[in-house]
């Protein structure tokens, strides 16, 4: 009975917690209004893979893991990150915005971009 005991309160101890996750794909739209001028904004859509997994985010686009951040309870981000661009060049970008919703900005020099989520395909 002692052993029952023991066993019990062991497996109480290893009980894994859940997890939340979410994974969604969005690309970049340029918000011309916003922007400087749209001819010297690069109009070139990227996609970004955006993961929220317990409360830390993370984006990755094609030029790789862009930055990892802790998001507070109001889902409100504000981080600054680098990427190359063509060739060698790095540029220094700013995303902003609210994760939960899934509302997010980017903005280079005076250009904006606002995250449009991709739909998933449906099933055939």
């Amino acid at each position: 009975m002692r052993n029952m005991g023991m066993l019990i309160s062991t497996a109480l101890i290893v009980i894994p917690t859940v997890v939340s996750a979410e994974t969604w794909t969005a690309h970049t739209i340029l918000e011309e209004a916003k922007s400087m001028s749209g001819r010297m904004c690069p109009q070139e859509a990227i996609s970004y893979t955006l993961d929220l997994t317990d409360n830390t985010f993370t984006a990755t686009s094609q030029y790789g893991r862009m930055f990892s951040v802790k998001v507070p309870s109001d889902g409100v981000i504000d981080t600054t990150y680098k990427r190359v661009t063509r060739g060698t060049k790095w540029v220094t970008l700013q995303m902003t915005g609210n994760v939960k919703s899934r509302e997010l900005e980017i903005v280079w020099w005076r250009c904006y971009y606002k995250l449009a989520s991709v739909k998933p395909a449906l099933p055939r």
